[in-house]
């Protein structure tokens, strides 16, 4: 098992798990009234999973015609289970990787998918990105400054912690729509430098 307090190693981890054909998925947040289970459930699912089998071990099963699994934890707030292609022995039911939304805060899910060019992104759930979309857009349309500023902060940050494409598109979409909606409510406030002209991202999700 592995365990991230932070979400740029978390999401590193599971595209490599991904590349290497782990592609099918559990995921399961953990309630704040059961978090002092943490060490309980870590070691329940150790077991379950054989998570921690060398690599030796692992080749083997995958000769055998056998799956193998992964366990990733992000903080206490949430399990994602992580299943390579060949033979299960749980019997449980598994989700494509792919669009599954991936909770990593009260108020921010993530998911994978392929982009135009077939490869392996991320970005943030359609309802997430609603609000985060919203709520920036509607500190412009109340002309409340700080909230702004405050708002788009927080995609910034986000930018830098997670610079996939993925997320790259909804951002560019996003400067698109602050610049229209500074210009129709009057405001001049300063958009921080989200791509360099060498990255910057044009295309629209």
């Amino acid at each position: 098992m592995l365990v991230f307090q932070e979400l740029k190693p978390f999401f590193q981890q599971i595209m490599r798990y991904v590349g290497n054909g782990y592609t099918e998925c559990q995921i399961s947040t953990i309630p704040e009234k059961k978090r002092y289970k943490v060490p309980h459930i870590d070691a329940k699912l150790k077991k379950r999973y054989k998570s921690d089998l060398t690599q030796g071990q692992r080749q083997y099963r995958r000769k055998k015609g056998q799956c193998n699994y992964a366990v990733l934890r992000y903080r206490d707030f949430c399990y994602l289970v992580l299943k390579s292609k060949g033979k299960d022995e749980t019997g449980e039911k598994w989700n494509s990787i792919y669009r599954t939304p991936i909770p990593v805060g009260s108020h921010l899910v993530l998911e994978l998918l392929k982009d135009e060019r077939g490869r392996n992104t991320v970005k943030v759930e359609k309802k997430a990105w609603q609000d985060i979309r919203s709520a920036v857009l509607l500190s412009i349309e109340k002309r409340a400054g700080a909230r702004f500023h405050g708002e788009i902060g927080k995609v910034y940050n986000l930018s830098k912690v997670l610079p996939y494409r993925g997320i790259n598109l909804q951002i560019s979409s996003l400067l698109k729509a602050v610049k229209q909606a500074q210009k129709e409510h009057g405001t001049k406030w300063t958009v921080p430098v989200f791509f360099s002209k060498k990255n910057r991202v044009t295309s629209e999700v």
